[in-house]
């Protein structure tokens, strides 16, 4: 039956017996008729170790000029569930999620950003304290996130994995932590999930060769490195022009801005308060707002002589030059 037999209603094929080549690509063919009501079709294979996953996908690749996906999403689904228990008994988890769900669950608080100031302090310090804990499980949510973005709307899922107050505190979680430790070169998954909740599927196919079964691993975390709480600025902006061919004189050319506008600040009455509110130890959201309203002033007085290179890359930098002017501030020896 493995040529020539051509019904249209035939849906599944059993192969107990290993295929390779074109014989695999005429065997499976047997079920890709089309007719009225039939959607889809199946293959089930006993085949020793599963060998025909890898034959089908190497024969298409070679006599159809196709890419056949490696998705698994059952495979996929059995790995989300060990993150989901991973998750669940994670040292954050436990010590951070009965005070998140109270806020969450209230809906007096839960869409009100500063419900949760006192909880985001506590879970950042607990970052700062626990970095190896703390990694471990943000990598862990983003494989989790990877997956369910991938299979929430392919194969029915326990509604336990897409738990709303679950996702959020993660999600939580993992925005303190960028802002701690941000990697501005790579995707989010978990920001990618709340973008693309509709399973699409993006596969990179690699050259087809032999390759053995894929182990389930479950993600590790690795401790940030030491030295800050973020790259500095100049790290951010060299990092963000590394592909530029004059990256030192880029840089040379921000730092003596970066200069000029700290000057500004130092000699300006707003600067001069603003000053004294940092070595008075003030709420960070208020340094924030102080410096913001000097550089947007700064901006409009000073921008036709400064250029646009430095505003078009402070422009979303603000806080991090904030953060720069309080290192500076705090290094000075009192009266200087």
């Amino acid at each position: 039956m493995q040529t020539g037999f051509d019904d249209k209603r035939l849906h599944t094929i059993f192969l107990d017996k290993e295929i390779s080549s074109i014989s695999a690509i005429q065997t499976i063919s047997r079920v890709n008729r089309t007719t009225k009501y039939k959607v889809d079709c199946k293959i089930v294979d006993f085949s020793y170790d599963n060998v025909n996953v890898q034959n089908i996908k190497d024969a298409f690749e070679r006599f159809s000029n196709v890419v056949v996906s490696d998705f698994d999403p059952f495979s996929d689904a059995r790995v989300l569930d060990l993150l989901y228990a991973e998750l669940k008994k994670a040292d954050i988890y436990v010590e951070f999620f009965p005070r998140f769900v109270a806020l969450y669950k209230d809906e007096a608080t839960r869409d009100n950003p500063s419900s949760y100031l006192e909880l985001e302090d506590r879970i950042e310090k607990y970052i700062e304290a626990h970095p190896k804990r703390t990694a471990d499980a943000k990598a862990k949510a983003a494989q989790y996130f990877t997956i369910l973005n991938r299979i929430e709307y392919v194969i029915a899922l326990d509604p336990k994995y897409s738990e709303p107050a679950f996702l959020a505190f993660y999600r939580k979680f993992n925005t303190i932590y960028n802002v701690l430790h941000r990697v501005d070169t790579a995707k989010d998954p978990i920001e990618v999930y709340y973008d693309n909740r509709i399973g699409i599927v993006e596969v990179e196919a690699a050259e087809s060769k032999e390759r053995p079964p894929k182990e389930t691993k479950l993600a590790e975390g690795r401790e940030p490195f030491a030295g800050g709480r973020q790259l500095s600025i100049l790290a951010i902006i060299e990092a963000r022009n590394q592909h530029e061919e004059e990256i030192g004189t880029l840089i040379a050319v921000f730092k003596a801005k970066m200069d000029e506008f700290f000057a500004y600040v130092r000699t300006s009455p707003e600067g001069q308060r603003l000053i004294v509110k940092i070595k008075s130890r003030l709420p960070e959201d208020e340094i924030y707002a102080d410096f913001a309203k000097i550089y947007r002033k700064y901006k409009a007085f000073y921008r036709k002589k400064v250029g646009d290179y430095f505003f078009t890359v402070t422009e979303d930098l603000v806080e991090k030059l904030c953060d720069e002017f309080e290192g500076e501030v705090a290094g000075e020896t009192p009266g200087a």
